[in-house]
């Protein structure tokens, strides 16, 4: 931590801002009234007294500006106070997963689900595959630490936001994820949501990445999705039989679109949607409208 900061050019390489991911756009629709991005955590909170969820108080780790430890409520900037980038996170909670999808053992541990699934996603992708790995106890934490942080610029806050959202779709996770302000759990804390609380372990190390390597990412994931979740979940453009009909095969159909000739065309989300469990779905669906 004692890295120098070096000060690169922040613009170069910044999709613009008016730029959607519509992986992004397609998530949204699913997410549960999705924040902003300006709300801090205390901002939530009901007045004074009130009661609070379990594990509110436990420490927390930053992945941004000088990567400060504490309570939720101590540490997380509005997304506009933002001047420096360490890394990008992602939240795989293990409870939202359908367990006729990945298994029973892998809604019940989150080592089971790294080791069944997510290593193998992880493996297939030259960005992903440098990710650290934390068990939160009840998830799991895929963390891109970057080789050198970026330095925002004035008005790039929310530019980094969105594209720190975007990479959160190349895998199903936290739908309502809060982008760059997200928090991870620092290896070796407690977590007290469960009683008894449970130790955050380190699954995998990872290794730095680049700002190029994200701004790829964040590519493929707004242009190219149905190649990336393919490749993702089934280790290539063609997966037989089709995960959807369990009858013939499924393939890329273009940039957004896979095919069967069983089931027909689909939404490429849709590889993803099948992770979480339909009543995880519905929640989000409730809470979208209204």
């Amino acid at each position: 931590m004692a890295k120098q900061i070096a000060r690169s050019k922040p613009s170069a390489g910044t999709p613009p801002a008016r730029k959607r991911s519509r992986a992004r756009q397609a998530f949204s629709s699913a997410a549960a009234d999705r924040s902003s991005g300006d709300q801090r955590p205390q901002d939530a909170l009901v007045e004074h007294g009130s009661h609070e969820e379990r594990g509110a108080n436990d420490i927390r780790e930053s992945l941004v500006n000088d990567r400060r430890r504490g309570t939720k409520y101590e540490i997380t900037p509005k997304v506009d106070e933002v001047a420096a980038i360490h890394g990008f996170m992602n939240d795989l909670d293990c409870k939202v997963f359908d367990p006729a999808v990945v298994g029973v053992e892998c809604v019940e541990s989150a080592e089971a689900f790294y080791s069944q699934h997510v290593r193998l996603w992880l493996d297939r992708d030259p960005v992903l595959s440098k990710a650290e790995v934390r068990d939160t106890g009840g998830g799991l934490h895929t963390i891109l630490w970057l080789d050198e942080p970026i330095i925002v610029a004035p008005g790039e806050a929310r530019i980094w936001d969105d594209i720190a959202r975007g990479i959160c779709n190349a895998l199903p996770g936290d739908p309502n994820l809060n982008g760059i302000i997200a928090l991870t759990r620092p290896v070796a804390a407690l977590n007290t949501k469960y009683n008894p609380p449970r130790e955050v372990r380190l699954l995998r190390p990872g290794e730095p990445v680049s700002r190029a390597e994200i701004l790829e990412l964040s590519r493929l994931v707004a242009e190219q999705p149905a190649r990336l979740w393919m490749r993702l979940f089934f280790g290539g453009e063609r997966a037989e039989p089709c995960p959807f009909c369990g009858k013939k095969s499924l393939g890329v159909a273009g940039c957004w679109q896979v095919r069967c000739y069983q089931c027909g065309r689909a939404n490429a989300a849709s590889l993803v949607y099948r992770f979480y469990s339909p009543e995880f779905l519905d929640s989000c669906k409730e809470n979208h409208h209204g």
